[in-house]
């Protein structure tokens, strides 16, 4: 059994997000490969936004981490992403 303080923080969340996304993945390919009944496909679509949801969640939170790290001033600048 692992001590928790081995563990390190957010492992739980990183662990749930990664699920989120493969989860998210297979419905995404669902939702495109096969022809869907209406309640079906409102589920899926559903599940992925609660999924997405709790990934974005996962994120905002890890950036905030990221945040507090680097406002320690040790010489570190946080730029903005810029992902065009």
């Amino acid at each position: 059994m692992q001590d928790d303080k081995d563990t390190p923080a957010g492992a739980g969340d990183e662990t749930r997000s990664e699920a989120a996304m493969e989860r998210l993945e297979e419905i995404v390919e669902r939702m495109e490969g096969e022809a869907l009944e209406l309640d079906e496909a409102l589920a899926l679509y559903e599940e992925g936004v609660r999924l997405l949801r709790a990934t974005q969640g996962v994120l905002d939170r890890s950036e905030a981490r990221i945040h507090e790290l680097l406002a320690d001033g040790d010489g570190f600048r946080l730029d903005p992403w810029d992902p065009s």
